[in-house]
């Protein structure tokens, strides 16, 4: 009879064991949370800092005039222009370039 009072309930104890799990791995998440909520503003005055140095170091980059194009250009759209119409069997002249744009 006295073994009897010595066995404890195993739902139980696993139940405390899932319940201590679970506030440990909730604990860190909400220690982790404080810990960034405070660290970002700190590192966010820290590169703004650096930048408004970076910024008044530095001088301005000189912007390129925008140039008209050259005869080459012309005879680059001539030939694009010449094997589409090619490709598509009509006449050159019924396509029409509206525009270009440089992509970087």
């Amino acid at each position: 009879m006295p073994m009897l009072l010595m066995i404890e309930n195993p739902v139980g104890e696993g139940l405390k064991v899932l319940g201590l799990g679970m506030l440990m791995v909730l604990g860190i998440i909400a220690l982790l949370y404080i810990v960034l909520k405070l660290l970002i503003p700190i590192f966010s005055a820290i590169s703004a800092k650096k930048e408004k140095t970076a910024d008044t170091g530095s001088p301005a980059p000189a912007v390129s005039p925008v140039t008209a194009p050259s005869d080459d250009e012309g005879k680059t759209v001539a030939a694009i222009i010449a094997a589409i119409a090619a490709y598509e069997g009509k006449s050159p002249e019924n396509f029409r370039v509206v525009s270009f744009k440089k992509r970087f």
